[in-house]
């Protein structure tokens, strides 16, 4: 794998892949909304290259090169905001199949799909290729619809396809809108966070590592169905508490204070034995580490 090309460049695990590819000497093109606000994250790099398009852009943007080898999908619209609207869910299966078609015209042999843990809807079993789908929002259900259509649109092309389906990334790119973020900014503050009882078990896997799991689906021979996470579960609560004696806030450390939201996910967890076989690939960054390093991001 010598050139990638990535879309959703500026979110964590764009960032994250870009960072990671371009540490191995791969060159990268980054396919970045126009005018985003995200644009310092990208690195520094004469090995990357940035296409301003958006979206709905993909269907006509005509690269200059052809020589790509692996091309990664992580863009998607209204990830949080829009996740029950089916209108704005609709419109990125469209948008991932015109994304397989920029990846044929930029010579890519093979396409690589970020779907969600959304489409499994709930499991109280770790995940895997074999999990009864199950979706029960219009994210999840547009996620499976994308990833079944640029699976055949990719058969039909002669492109590889890699079908992730990704659990709890975290990282020092992640949305405030996130548990993890909104709880190290209200400990930050030594503002008390609002929490509901935390009895969920949940997997989670820092961004860093995720790159290198994806770096490594491209370069090996991976084909079909992946779950990407830590491959470990603990109760949310005991995330939290690392949290805390890592930061020492000046509030006391309280579950219970709202309610389950309605249809609740109480078992999130990744089985990755598929993952480790066909890659290589283990997590090596602790929950620990990973807090630290965004603690210390946000100074």
């Amino acid at each position: 794998m010598k050139k990638i090309v990535v879309t959703g460049a500026t979110s964590m695990l764009g960032v994250a892949t870009i960072e990671e590819c371009l540490k191995s000497g791969i060159e990268v093109v980054a396919v970045v909304h126009k005018n985003s606000k995200n644009f310092y994250r990208l690195p520094k790099s004469s090995a990357l290259k940035i296409i301003e398009a958006n979206l709905d852009e993909l269907s006509t943007c005509t690269p200059d090169f052809n020589d790509a080898d692996v091309f990664y999908h992580f863009a998607w619209a209204a990830t949080h905001e829009g996740r029950l609207n089916v209108d704005v869910q609709e419109m990125n299966i469209r948008y991932t199949l015109d994304a397989v078609r920029l990846a044929q015209r930029c010579g890519c042999r093979k396409f690589i799909f970020a779907g969600s843990q959304a489409e499994y809807g709930l499991s109280d079993k770790p995940l895997n290729r074999d999990t009864p789908i199950k979706p029960f929002t219009a994210y999840g259900v547009s996620k499976f619809a994308a990833g079944k259509l640029a699976e055949m649109l990719c058969d039909s092309l002669g492109l590889t396809f890699v079908w992730t389906r990704i659990l709890s990334i975290y990282g020092i790119n992640d949305g405030a809108n996130t548990l993890i973020s909104y709880v190290v900014d209200c400990y930050k503050k030594n503002s008390q966070p609002v929490l509901t009882g935390c009895e969920q078990i949940w997997d989670y896997l820092y961004a860093d590592d995720a790159a290198r799991a994806f770096r490594l689906l491209g370069q090996s021979s991976a084909a079909g169905v992946y779950v990407v996470g830590g491959g470990v579960g603990l109760p949310l609560k005991s995330y939290l508490e690392k949290i805390y004696r890592l930061m020492k806030p000046n509030v006391p450390l309280v579950f219970g204070g709202k309610p389950y939201a309605k249809n609740q996910v109480m078992h999130l967890t990744a089985d990755i034995s598929d993952l480790k076989r066909d890659t290589g690939f283990e997590p090596q960054i602790s929950f620990e580490e990973g807090i630290s390093r965004i603690i210390n991001s946000r100074v």
